[in-house]
């Protein structure tokens, strides 16, 4: 694993990068997606793995949230970013990256997404009424005021209410505020920063080599539930 880290503090090509993604996806060595066989022929001007089973063609992205992806050092870049205690905004990660704002603001999005994989299940979760985060928030979601008082009124213990002051601090101090319909994809962000001294770059990093294809309307049509949920550990 050590040489997976010395790969990264070196990598600079997209190539470089893409020979990590193969090693943390196959770690523990070549597995056909389709049939599970465990052998393959690599081809080389394609950056492929050839099944010699089924003769299925895969890399090391393929199928996964970063299918059809092109640059990958600025992907991984970016991924890896969210090992730190301090958040970006799409415009700072548009002029750190050269890209323009509405890609950083997908891109950053779609790793959001993915975050929510890095808790437990079962892990210890808080959970937040919007109307505790409300400062931070802009265009509430349908439904919202058809929400229980009693359910709402029942998280606003002082422990909550001092994580929502901090919740609300990080969106205003880092992104000005946030629409009220990604506000929990905001709020796993700031889980994961603040829990960053613990989480290893390299498990961030596996968590895009499974899953699924990530479209874009998975992130148009997403809509963040009235209680937002806070994890506490990874």
């Amino acid at each position: 694993m050590e040489d997976l880290y010395s790969l990264i503090e070196i990598a600079e090509s997209n190539e470089d990068y893409r020979t990590i993604l193969e090693i943390l996806r196959w770690y523990e060595g070549f597995s056909c997606p389709r049939c599970s066989c465990t052998e393959a022929y690599r081809i080389k001007t394609r950056s492929l793995f050839e099944c010699k089973n089924c003769r299925m063609q895969v890399s090391a992205t393929s199928g996964t949230f970063l299918h059809g992806v092109r640059n990958l050092r600025v992907w991984v870049k970016a991924i890896l970013s969210f090992a730190t205690s301090e958040g970006q905004s799409a415009v700072s990660v548009a002029r750190l990256f050269n890209r323009g704002y509405s890609t950083a603001w997908f891109m950053m999005q779609k790793i959001r997404m993915v975050l929510e994989n890095g808790f437990e299940e079962s892990g210890e979760a808080y959970f937040l009424p919007c109307s505790m985060l409300k400062e931070a928030l802009f265009k509430a979601s349908s439904g919202d005021e058809h929400f229980e008082l009693d359910e709402a009124e029942s998280c606003s213990e002082p422990v909550l209410s001092g994580r929502a002051a901090v919740l609300v601090a990080f969106l205003l101090g880092t992104f000005r505020g946030v629409s009220r319909k990604y506000s929990q994809l905001y709020a796993l962000e700031f889980a994961y920063r603040s829990l960053a001294v613990s989480a290893e770059p390299i498990r961030l990093l596996s968590m895009f080599v499974r899953g699924r294809i990530a479209r874009r309307k998975t992130i148009t049509s997403y809509v963040a539930p009235y209680l937002i949920r806070l994890p506490s550990a990874l």
